[in-house]
């Protein structure tokens, strides 16, 4: 696929499932926050190892994605899954339902992905194989490589929804300027995560709360780490770098059943409007945790939830981030 065709793609998928152009808006700049993160890690840390994250999804938890849910990863078939077994070893301690590793090659098919009443979307699509991981055995089964070994995890809508508010041209141009820059293989990884969490999946299921881990590390003495990253500003007042509460619970669950250590890195930039960088920051959630506990909380930005929903966020003093 062309670098223009993933990101047509990229575009199409999101545009059917969103709840508005602010929250695709919050989407791409999350991706291009991860993109230059991965980029400034391989150019500074060479020795730093890195892994693709994976998707976590609750079949019907609100409060949640780590209750009642499955684990997925989509990598290129030329993976090596070594490190990928140990991962998900210590990922099944949290106990989710079904957990499973997905390959695809680099051959493409127009196929249907989402149908709706009126119009049916046809995408690219690659060959698959997909894995479910064991954890009794420490191994990756082989499947009949059908997706529904995945989508069925979830009850299936009567009817398949899509966003209904209008998304502006700029989005998509927003998009297309500011993605252009990163490598197809990088691309490819968005549009294969999306294909899987909105095209196959979407609106056309009933499912509660996702999440995802945005990067695992490997430090040259071969451990593992969890990065959550964040592009932010400085507020006025209290001076700091902020997590919403749900999430930041769910990540020191993640780090204490797993036993695998989580990192917050920020891409601190000088304002919403430019966004340019001065600098990037990281703190471990165990700091965080520290620094936070007992401060009250403050309303957050809604980012990819409604305008009108509540977002409690704790503030980390900037004093406890070091420079990366």
């Amino acid at each position: 696929m062309t670098k223009e065709e993933i990101l047509n793609g990229i575009h199409e998928l999101l545009s059917k499932n969103v709840i508005g152009g602010a929250q695709m808006m919050a989407r791409y700049k999350g991706f291009r926050g991860e993109l230059f993160f991965e980029n400034f890690l391989s150019e500074k840390y060479p020795v730093f190892k890195i892994l693709e994250g994976g998707i976590i999804m609750s079949k019907n938890s609100t409060k949640t994605s780590l209750d009642n849910s499955m684990y997925f990863t989509v990598l290129p078939d030329t993976s090596d899954l070594g490190d990928y077994k140990n991962i998900y070893k210590a990922l099944s301690n949290i106990g989710f339902m079904e957990m499973y590793i997905i390959l695809y090659a680099d051959d493409w098919q127009e196929k249907e992905v989402m149908k709706f009443e009126t119009e049916t979307i046809s995408l690219k699509v690659p060959s698959l194989k997909i894995l479910k991981f064991d954890a009794q055995q420490n191994e990756f089964i082989e499947t009949n490589n059908d997706v529904k070994n995945v989508t069925g995890f979830l009850e299936d809508l009567p009817k398949r929804g899509k966003n209904q508010y209008a998304i502006e041209p700029d989005c998509k141009e927003w998009l297309i300027a500011n993605l252009s820059q990163f490598s197809e293989k990088q691309l490819l990884k968005i549009y294969m995560d999306r294909l899987f969490f909105d095209g196959f999946i979407g609106f056309s299921k009933n499912k509660g709360k996702s999440s995802d881990i945005d990067l695992i590390l490997i430090r040259p003495t071969g451990e593992y780490r969890f990065i959550e990253i964040k592009e932010k500003d400085l507020p006025k007042s209290n001076q700091g770098f902020g997590l919403d509460v749900p999430r930041l619970e769910d990540l020191g669950r993640i780090q204490e059943q797993s036993s695998i250590e989580y990192y917050l890195a920020v891409r601190h930039i000088n304002n919403q409007e430019d966004r340019e960088l001065i600098g990037w920051k990281y703190i471990s959630i165990t700091e965080f945790e520290k620094d936070v506990k007992g401060n009250k909380t403050i309303e957050g930005g809604t980012g990819m939830r409604s305008s009108y929903s509540s977002n409690p966020t704790l503030i980390c003093s900037l004093s406890k981030f070091r420079n990366l």
